[in-house]
């Protein structure tokens, strides 16, 4: 899980200062205002740390790569009206985060902490890197042009500087500089204590399952491969293909199988918790791959492209939530668009059952406000604690960035409430108010 995200001239952000992430953590705010950015960080490092060129420090994404984020080069990343820090330089950016294994006994968190300067022709070049627990681990900091100072742990003296401690993907050595170095005398065991350092951070990132604001509409009918998917897609695009695998194994009510139609089981039950529909039903067409996904609506059976396309864009945010797996982190953008009021609140509901069931964390960027006061009825309901969860209102500052972390009691009463937090109710109230007297008076006086 990750417990912590700090962000220095990232974007439109100066600096975050330290953000606490729980287990359901929901950032709010206004349009353009940094919400997304935060999340961007995140998603930035996975596909760096997940791709296959080994000599992009930050792999800044390319549209034709179907790559996640694609943040143009180095001086679009920069914020514009930077500032320096005791850390970071206003020409550079800083990312750092915190994670604690699933499954963990200890509250020991690992840390990466990366700093980048320009590279050449519009790249991204690591400054310098802080990787593994406290005390453990490892650091590097560039002295010129590919040249990277190595410390191990706490050890007072550095190990030497060369071209081969410069880490690739910003992340981990290359087998064969680990090999070498392992060779040395005196740095024989504690270089075999930084060796899984690196792949622990491959493998939390790759635990992120990410679902943006723009979703897959549906379509008539699906081609099958018969498998499960091994990921949903960014979309959502791959979503009805499990619920297709899952229904197939949930007709067959055999065994694995029976098992394997968990997912397709429980997302019918939270369609029918949210009101949006009465079940689901899988239909091959002939003996082809192609399948249909029927929705179960008022006693009848319609095809997933002829109902409301709230029931399409939920759908991807329900299996997200069902797919994943203890220790998976699923970040989701807008999970309330295009639903009604009543299952915006009751996706307050899914979050927090999943999270405290299966240990999955989520990240959720929203407008909502009916997802935000449900959320506050479960804390004050006690089945969520207000420590299991960090809520943030993200507003300008100038030309930058402020995050506000609101603080909740064990009642759920937000007791920072930010000006205007879901617009201005009141003002709304005090206006159709003076509206009505003005009329009445108006009438009096004509008669």
């Amino acid at each position: 899980m990750l417990t912590h995200l700090k962000l220095e001239n990232f974007k439109i952000w100066r600096s975050t200062g330290p953000v606490r992430l729980a287990p359901l953590t929901l950032l709010l705010g206004t349009n353009s205002s940094g919400k997304s950015s935060l999340i961007q960080s995140l998603l930035l490092m996975r596909q760096t740390v997940k791709g296959n060129d080994a000599g992009l420090d930050l792999n800044l994404g390319n549209p034709d790569a179907g790559d996640t984020v694609t943040m143009g080069q180095f001086r679009d990343l920069l914020c514009r009206h930077g500032q320096a820090t005791e850390t970071t330089p206003a020409t550079q950016v800083g990312v750092e985060f915190r994670w604690q294994p699933h499954g963990s006994e200890t509250a020991d968190t690992t840390m990466f902490s990366a700093r980048y300067r320009a590279g050449p022709a519009g790249s991204a070049e690591l400054e310098a890197l802080r990787l593994g627990q406290e005390g453990q681990g490892f650091a590097v900091q560039r002295r010129k042009a590919g040249i990277y100072r190595l410390s191990l742990g706490s050890q007072a003296s550095p190990v030497g500087q060369s071209a081969d401690f410069r880490p690739e993907r910003s992340f981990a050595f290359s087998a064969a500089t680990l090999n070498k170095l392992s060779k040395t005398k005196k740095l024989g065991a504690r270089v075999e204590e930084i060796r899984p350092v690196g792949p622990a951070l491959l493998d939390e990132l790759s635990r992120i399952i990410y679902l943006g604001p723009v979703r897959q509409l549906a379509r008539r009918d699906y081609v099958w491969s018969g498998r499960m998917p091994a990921h949903i897609g960014d979309d959502g695009g791959r979503a009805v293909d499990v619920l297709l695998a899952s229904g197939v194994a949930q007709q067959r009510r055999r065994g694995a199988a029976a098992e394997n139609g968990r997912i397709f089981r429980e997302t019918e039950q939270w369609l029918k918790t949210l009101e949006i529909a009465d079940g689901l039903q899988v239909r091959a067409l002939g003996s082809s791959a192609r399948y249909e996904l029927l929705v179960k609506h008022r006693d009848a059976l319609v095809n997933l492209k002829d109902v409301g396309v709230g029931v399409s864009q939920v759908i991807p945010v329900v299996v997200a939530a069902l797919f994943a797996k203890p220790g998976h982190i699923v970040i989701v953008e807008e999970p309330e668009s295009h639903l009604h009021p009543l299952a915006q609140a009751k996706l307050a509901e899914l979050l927090a059952k999943v999270s405290a069931e299966r240990g999955v964390q989520f990240i959720v960027e929203t407008h909502s406000e009916h997802l935000f006061r449900r959320l506050q009825t479960l804390i004050a309901k006690q089945e969520v604690q207000p420590e299991q969860a960090a809520l943030y209102f993200v507003e300008p500052d100038g030309q930058a960035a402020k995050l506000r972390e609101l603080k909740l009691d064990d009642f759920g009463r937000l007791t920072n409430w930010p000006d205007k937090f879901f617009g201005d109710a009141l003002g709304e109230t005090r206006e159709q108010a003076r509206l009505m007297f003005d009329r009445q008076a108006a009438k009096k006086a004509a008669s």
